[in-house]
């Protein structure tokens, strides 16, 4: 199966990092397993062909799904009772040359510590999954941006190897943080030859807005999350 450079880079990066097991790879599909999240990724048209699939891979069993059809989405909720999904843009950095970042002598971004956990967990209201947090500070795959020493907003690292957990203060809003957190991070990553990347919830025109200025190519369909809870 052909996949795009931009629609489906959830699927190419972790391929070309190896953080993949390979289950089913033929012209007609692909599914893999992201080790370090445990996600099953799936991109496949014959809802049939998938069917038996499931049944020889018992894929049944897995609590989270990163697929490219609304027909799995679909599949997967009706006829494997899965409880929830949503839909996402991917955004992504193809350039080469690091972003010129501004920024100012009173602020500092820096890795963020355990110490801060109980800020993160009360800032951030796209998830409520302390322990989540908590293993992504733990795995130094978060970062806290200061201003004159005090946490303004922070971003992290998912665990399948995408950009997110982006957040601002209210108090610090709008003064380009967000730009600046994101901005740093895709500088990270292009420093360890990786191709920065983030998904965008459908609906979440302010976050596309910031891609852009970012001077990220965004997907031009949906790629979809399913999961049990």
């Amino acid at each position: 199966m052909l996949l795009n450079e931009i629609d489906d880079i959830d699927f190419i990066e972790p391929m070309r990092l190896c953080t993949v097991d390979i289950l089913y790879h033929e012209d007609d599909g692909i599914i893999m397993l992201e080790k370090e999240s445990q996600s099953l990724m799936i991109s496949m048209n014959d809802m049939n062909k998938l069917k038996t699939l499931f049944s020889v891979l018992h894929l049944e069993n897995y609590d989270l799904y990163n697929v490219k059809q609304k027909e799995i989405v679909d599949l997967l909720m009706n006829e494997y009772h899965k409880k929830d999904y949503f839909a996402c843009y991917q955004a992504v950095y193809p350039h080469q040359q690091l972003l010129d970042l501004a920024i100012p002598q009173n602020v500092s971004i820096q890795q963020l510590t355990l110490s801060y956990l109980d800020d993160v967990d009360q800032i951030y209201h796209h998830m409520d999954d302390k322990d989540y947090l908590k293993e992504r500070i733990e795995q130094k795959a978060m970062w806290g941006l200061f201003v004159d020493d005090e946490l303004a907003g922070f971003i992290g690292m998912h665990r399948e190897g995408s950009m997110g957990i982006l957040e601002i203060k209210k108090a610090y809003q709008h003064h380009g943080y967000g730009y600046l957190l994101e901005g740093y991070l895709i500088n990270e990553l292009l420093k360890q030859k990786k191709v920065p990347y983030c998904q965008v919830v459908e609906g979440n025109e302010a976050s596309l807005a910031l891609q852009r200025k970012l001077h990220m190519k965004i997907s031009s369909r949906y790629s979809y999350w399913v999961f049990d809870d």
